[in-house]
């Protein structure tokens, strides 16, 4: 059994940590290349890039540790399964559990990897890259401005000016967009001056000889109405996207902050609903065992269908993990429903997929 274990200890580590390095650099490099893209026409320095993608890498990791796991067990038992070498540890006496041993010990050190992750890194990671993008817009506003570029790094703007000299911009051009992301004004100024409100996380223009146009909800070009005209027009654009205190607040705390929260509500309850809470803590821990989860379902489907190819096992394990995903998604959109259990809905992924994979092993260790 040591020789079997080794061999299988050394096919699944190998081509588990290949297949994580492989999804990981795909993930971060697009990325990488949504934030290069970005920065591109900016001020901003490149090393503010690089921290960003930087401070993305552990949340790809909690998505690309147990789906490598998976890809390589459907390959390594799919190739086992297809070369008759189950068949024949089988007839020797050696039962299925055995075997797969070595992959369900590795599955355990890599969950706890992911709780490591959840819980605490990517919390930390994810409060500290709003943090960098609230210093970028406290320290440097314009950074997010450049000349003759269309500018589309705020939400609901679009913004264009010819020349900067400190803080004063000219020839300015900007287009204010409805949910639909179509432009319902349009105002041009010969200047504007910008200055930053932090008390209402907004930018200030005063836009200098200001003209401008407001453009009906249907689109009819022939209904443009003139939005009035002036010396000096003091225009506001919200920057709550790059603060994101609220929205986000939760997605930023640890799990034993959370816990901490949830047992204050218990003793001394302050009218907050509880539920987001109780959701978010248990979905962090459901989907640290995600590894554990995709073993067991992947390792009897990989024997009993008895696949060789290696594209044959990635695109299986794309299928579960998307699948995976998705129905946890749908756990979590119940959150604010308390009356739905969503505490408990947020496991149904793990309970459903462990039921048909012991049952599938049950099938395998029958043949």
């Amino acid at each position: 059994m040591t020789l079997i274990h080794n061999y299988i200890w050394k096919e699944i580590i190998l081509l588990t940590a290949t297949i994580i390095g492989v999804l990981t650099f795909l993930l971060v490099a697009v990325n990488l290349f949504k934030v290069v893209q970005s920065f591109m026409y900016t001020e901003l320095p490149m090393w503010i890039a690089a921290k960003i993608v930087w401070l993305v890498i552990p949340l790809t990791l909690t998505l690309t540790i147990p789906a490598g796991l998976l890809a390589a067990v459907l390959i390594v038992f799919g190739r086992m399964s297809s070369d008759r070498e189950l068949l024949a540890l089988k007839a020797a006496g050696i039962g299925l559990a055995p075997i797969v041993a070595p992959a369900i010990l590795l599955s355990l050190f890599l969950c706890a990897i992911d709780f490591w992750l959840i819980a605490t890194v990517v919390p930390e990671c994810q409060k500290e890259s709003n943090n960098l993008k609230h210093e970028i817009v406290t320290n440097n506003p314009l950074a997010l401005l450049s000349p003759e570029v269309v500018v589309d790094k705020i939400p609901g703007w679009r913004i264009y000016f010819t020349k900067e000299e400190g803080n004063h911009l000219d020839d300015v051009f900007l287009w204010q967009l409805n949910d639909q992301n179509q432009v319902q004004m349009s105002l041009r100024a010969e200047k504007a001056i910008i200055d930053l409100d932090l008390e209402h996380q907004q930018l200030v223009m005063t836009l200098i000889h200001e003209r401008g146009e407001q453009y009906p909800d249907d689109g009819n070009a022939l209904k443009v109405n003139p939005a009035g005209n002036g010396e000096q027009v003091p225009k506001t654009v919200s920057l709550n996207s790059f603060y994101e205190k609220v929205q986000r607040r939760l997605a930023w705390m640890t799990l034993p902050e959370i816990e901490e929260i949830i047992i204050s509500m218990q003793t001394a309850p302050n009218g907050e609903q509880a539920s987001p809470y109780l959701t978010e803590f248990q979905a962090r821990i459901s989907f640290a065992v995600a590894a554990f989860t995709f073993i067991v379902i992947g390792i009897p489907l990989a024997i009993q269908t008895q696949r060789r190819e290696t594209s044959w096992g990635v695109v299986i394990a794309l299928v579960i993990v998307g699948l995976y995903y998705f129905l946890g998604a749908f756990g979590r959109g119940f959150k604010g429903y308390a009356s739905f259990y969503p505490e408990l809905i947020i496991w149904m992924p793990n309970v459903l997929f462990q039921v048909i994979g012991f049952w599938l092993f049950y099938r395998a260790n029958r043949k």
